[in-house]
Parts: structure tokens; sequence; C-alpha cells
């Protein structure tokens, strides 16, 4: 089968995680293309991390901001790619020409990362009604990573979409990484680690602000963020904050490395699809505590194999960051081991599988 996954660049986040595992597995089986709509760069994290197996294209897009010449140059890779499958992951505009054009020769699958709604840009926003319409006429085939995705893509769509949940590879523990050591201020110094994009989804603000609470309490914590500063407003209200306690890290492309030395993972997210960075997570033990938004509950059970807030505020984080700090040894070592166990389902081996099963019968 002859597979395109088209998404604007790989410079890093969760979905770029998620496509990058994704075409890695396709590829060993298949005839595998990645495109990216901007031109690669050096420091896009998971463009080393492809496959040789994976073909790469890209349309060399340098600067930022919608052009119509990009939805005539993917129209046209498309249509003299000879492609049995295109996989589209978000930013509809790009594709419309294409999906409404090539729709009977070639076969579109569109992933809705987060919340349908919240997912559309301002583009997208803008031609809703033909996006509805070829969801609902079969030009397009919708898939969401959640239970909540679902919901939300039938509430706004009032169409059905076929779930596929989110999946990353294994992971290969090294035991000679050590690269949180120096952060540990005592010997029973906590570890908790936020890696997201410094963005609104993600509630960085209210973070640090619990953090600041729990430091000036006495507790011997140390916050360790890492991410695009996509945000520069949002990144203007958490700066002040930084201390030797509250560290940015900036961009990194060791994420799981660094999850599986610190103990717990941190998102108190306002709202999200299926986090690929909890699923990092809990592949490698890293207790979570999250907010109870998006597919999160879905993947973690209260008390089970992390912690949940019952809502994205400051007072119900804490509480949830309270519970794990109060939490005895035993039942934290238990809750690691629930942590892996919970892993199992979200192997990318199984998510390309069910992708697979699903372009053999659109």
């Amino acid at each position: 089968m002859k597979i395109l996954h088209i998404h604007p660049s790989m410079a890093g986040g969760g979905i770029e995680a998620m496509i990058c595992g994704l075409v890695n597995e396709m590829a060993k089986y298949h005839d595998v293309t990645l495109c990216t709509i901007y031109k690669p760069k050096k420091e896009d994290v998971f463009e080393n991390k492809l496959s040789k197996s994976v073909r790469r294209a890209t349309l060399g897009k340098d600067k930022s901001g919608f052009s119509i010449r990009e939805v005539f140059e993917i129209y046209r890779f498309i249509r003299y790619g000879h492609f049995d499958v295109v996989h589209i992951h978000g930013f509809f505009y790009y594709y419309a020409l294409a999906v409404l054009l090539l729709h009977k020769r070639v076969k579109f699958v569109y992933t809705i990362h987060s919340d349908a709604a919240k997912e559309n840009s301002v583009w997208d926003k803008r031609i809703i009604k033909l996006k509805r319409y070829a969801f609902r006429k079969g030009y397009v085939r919708p898939v969401t990573i959640s239970k909540e995705s679902k919901r939300s893509f039938e509430n706004f769509y009032k169409l059905d979409s076929t779930i596929i949940y989110n999946g990353i590879p294994e992971y290969a523990f090294n035991t000679r990484i050590n690269k949180l050591d120096k952060y540990r201020i005592t010997g029973k110094t906590v570890l908790f680690f936020h890696p997201g994009r410094i963005s609104e989804p993600k509630n960085q603000i209210v973070l640090v602000k619990v953090f600041n609470r729990l430091i000036q309490e006495g507790h011997d914590v140390v916050l360790l963020i890492a991410g695009q500063k996509k945000d520069l407003q949002i990144w203007a209200k958490i700066e002040p904050y930084l201390c030797k306690r509250i560290v940015y890290l900036g961009e990194r492309n060791d994420v799981r490395d660094l999850l599986s030395e610190a103990d717990a993972f941190c998102l108190p997210s306002i709202w999200e699809g299926m986090p690929v960075t909890l699923l990092e997570a809990i592949s490698v033990g890293c207790i979570p505590i999250c907010s109870s938004v998006g597919g999160i509950p879905e993947v973690v059970t209260n008390e089970y194999n992390g912690f949940l807030s019952k809502d994205a505020s400051e007072a119900a984080y804490y509480e949830a960051l309270k519970n794990f700090i109060v939490c005895p040894n035993v039942e934290i070592n238990q809750m690691k081991c629930n942590c892996r166990e919970s892993f199992k389902k979200y192997k990318i081996s199984e998510v390309a599988k069910k992708y697979i099963e699903l372009y053999m019968n659109v």
C-alpha cells in the first residue's frame, strides 16, 4: 500500500512524536512517504528520528502564515504521487482542494488530535461548512483519538467518527543516563517534569503558581519545564517564577529520557486530546499528575496509575500534587508498575495495525 502522511513540520511536540512513530512502524510493511509543508530545519526534533525506510518530501515553505500556493502544490503532489491513502494531520484548509477533486481516486483519512471545535484554525473556521460537507459525504474519513475527542466531534459536526487511540514506540531503558541528578537539591528532592509548548492549553501559569506555593510551604520539590516558547505573553508571566526550584530547560529532544528519571509528570491542561507526553510518561513508569480533561481520564485512573485534579484550577491542581507528595512510597512504587501495565494498549505497533485496517476498509 502506498501511503502519504502530511503535517506542517516535524519540529517537536506530541503530535509530531505520534506521527514519527506511526510512519516508522508503517514503513516496515508499506511504501510510506512523510511530507511536511514547511522546509525542515536542523533543529527539528523528529527529523533525525525518522526511519530510513520512510520517504521524505517537503513543499519547502519557509515563511509563516497562510499562502494559497501550498493548497495547489499539495493538490499536484497528491495527484501525481499515485498514493492509495493520504493521511492528514490537522489544518484541513491546506488539503481542501485535493479532497474535493481527488476523493474518487484517493482515500483520505483525517486525524483530529484535539477537541474537534478547538482544533480548527482561523482558516479552517472560514471553510467549516466545506469541511463538514467533506466529512458528511465520505470524502474524508475522520479519526478521533479518545472517547472525549469522539464526543466533541459528534457534538460539533453532528457526525460519527472512528476512534483510534494515540500510541508511541516502547522505550529502551538506559540506566546510565543521569541527566537530572544535578537538579536534586538534596537526597530527598522530588523531581517533577512538565514537557509541553508554552501555550494556553497547557496551563503553565497555574503550574508555576502551584509550585511556588509548595516551595514557600517548605516542600523539597523541583519543577522542570521543557518546551517551545510558543506564546510569549504566557512566557512573560511564567518567567518571574523561575528559580533554582522552578527551572526552564528549553526545547528538548530527549523528553522520554528525562521522564524516565523524573519522579512525576505534570500536566494541568485546560483542554487536551490524547497527550502523547502522557503516554511517554506511563511507558517509563513516571507517575502522571493531570487535570481531568480530554482523553486523560481514559489513561489515568486516580490513585491507581496517577493522580487527577477535579479541574484545571489552581486549587484543584494543588490538591492533586499534595496527594502525590504525601502518598506512601509503597503505593508510589505500585503506581509505577501500574503505569507500565497501562501502557500496553498504546504501543505504536497496535495503533499502526488499526490504522492499516481502517485504510483497507475506507
